[in-house]
Order: C-alpha cells, then sequence, then structure tokens
C-alpha cells in the first residue's frame, strides 16, 4: 500500500530534510518513495510503500522525521 507521512516540520531546510530522508531504513518495513517539501507551508509530505500506517509512522519517526499523521495514497499518472 501506498502511504503518505504528513510532517509539519517548521523551520526544515532542505538540506537537513535530505540528511534525514537519507536515514530512512527500508529494513523497518516501509520503502521511502520520495517528498514534496512545501516551504511557504513548513510541510513535507513524504510517500512510502508499506503494509500499514503504523508501521510508516514508526518509520518516518525512527528516521527523525516529525510524523503527525499518516495518509492512505493512490498515485495518480497522466
Amino acid at each position: 500500500m501506498l502511504y503518505t507521512a504528513k510532517c509539519f516540520w517548521p523551520g526544515v531546510t532542505e538540506d537537513e530534510l535530505r540528511l534525514v530522508v537519507g536515514r530512512t531504513d527500508p529494513s523497518r518495513g516501509a520503502a521511502f518513495r520520495g517528498a514534496l517539501y512545501l516551504v511557504r507551508d513548513e510541510l513535507v509530505l513524504c510517500l512510502f510503500d508499506a503494509p500499514s500506517p503504523e508501521v510508516v509512522k514508526q518509520a518516518s519517526e525512527h528516521a527523525g522525521m516529525p510524523c503527525e499523521r499518516v495518509i492512505d495514497t493512490v498515485w495518480v499518472e497522466p
């Protein structure tokens, strides 16, 4: 399943974000697929493939992301 970890992250920089996503660990059961960094909103939306929302929350927080919510997600291509 595809999930989005919604991370409200005031003050994070792009460089800090890159360091944190580099710490994501697929052996924790959640495969990091990428992120959208909404600078003015201080929000990062991280995409994960994982078996459950709980696994995504644990993986996000273990990497250092302040995950406030995990959302079921559907990828739509043009």
